[in-house]
């Protein structure tokens, strides 16, 4: 079905990497990027699997029974280890449970080097006339704020400070 499998294995893998790279820029989740390929690659399993005709034919002996069977067993496995992870998956998300509570090194999978150092914050803030409009990058809490006569660049940093609670 696949000429160049080499060249196409080659794209999915860059694909993966540069997911797995964005995923650590602000807003972007890796978590999500490994619960969408893992899914997928179940789901893969569960949907696809076919029996492999042209094998059928070349050989008839009872190896068509052995695929069927090995392909049966993947589907059933795939389909309980998926369901298990959606259905687990939702209960914790509903219950509001936070696993970076349970796992001290989780945070690493979605940040980019500056961004891990304990303590670091981040925002964005832009100006409209006299208000700033500043947005703590680490906890999302935004707000806008009247401008003094001070110096803009060092009032968005103060209230980057007091929305991010450092």
């Amino acid at each position: 079905m696949h000429t160049h499998k080499f060249d196409e294995m080659l794209i999915l893998v860059v694909i993966i990497v540069l997911d797995l790279a964005l995923g650590t820029f602000p807003f972007g989740s890796n978590f999500s990027n490994i619960g969408g390929f893992t899914s997928g690659f179940l789901l893969g399993f569960v949907i696809l699997t076919r029996r492999q005709h042209h094998w059928l034919n070349l050989n008839k002996s009872n190896t068509s029974q052995k695929q069927e069977s090995y392909q049966y067993a993947l589907r059933i496995i795939s389909f309980v280890l998926l369901s298990v992870g959606l259905v687990g998956g939702g209960v914790l998300f509903f219950k509001g449970v936070d696993l970076n509570d349970y796992c001290s090194w989780c945070h690493y999978i979605t940040c980019a080097p500056p961004s891990c150092k304990p303590g670091y914050i981040s925002c964005e803030d832009y100006q409209i006339g006299n208000k700033l409009n500043v947005t703590c990058l680490n906890n999302g809490i935004s707000g806008i704020f009247s401008l003094s006569n001070r110096n803009p660049d060092e009032q968005a940093e103060e209230l980057c400070y007091r929305l991010c609670g450092k």
